[in-house]
């Protein structure tokens, strides 16, 4: 399965929402290794589409880009949740450890290596808490 931008940093945000204190600020274009550009394109078009909520998105000149985006404060909405969950094959009822080993494993099955490194860090941390 091929993902695009968007998808990928949805996902990246599902899985840290799956910490029972997230850090939505160590979801960056840094990590995702996305370019800046894209990563606050992806961000404009998930708050658009009703996925997430709570982002800060500054505009600014005649570019259709974001000039910057901080997504300190980025929930997931029940739609957002819904989409990932449908979109990996991920059953509702699993706990948070179980949903994110479910979507390292498909992201590695896609050959979504940028996520492995990720994934495993969230995970580390569901489990330390």
């Amino acid at each position: 399965m091929e993902l695009d931008s968007k998808q990928k940093l949805l996902i990246a945000i599902y899985s840290e929402y799956q910490k029972d204190i997230p850090d939505m600020t160590l979801v960056t274009h840094l990590n995702l290794e996305m370019q800046y550009e894209v990563f606050k394109m992806a961000v404009a078009k998930l708050v658009n589409e009703s996925l997430i909520t709570e982002a800060d998105i500054t505009y600014g000149g005649s570019d259709t880009v974001p000039m910057r985006v901080n997504l300190k404060f980025c929930m997931m909405t029940p739609y957002g949740i819904e989409y990932v969950e449908k979109k990996i094959g991920i059953d509702n009822q699993l706990s948070g450890e179980q949903k994110v080993k479910t979507v390292i494993d498909k992201a590695g099955k896609w050959g979504w290596d940028q996520f492995k490194d990720f994934g495993a860090r969230v995970l580390a941390e569901i489990l330390t808490k």
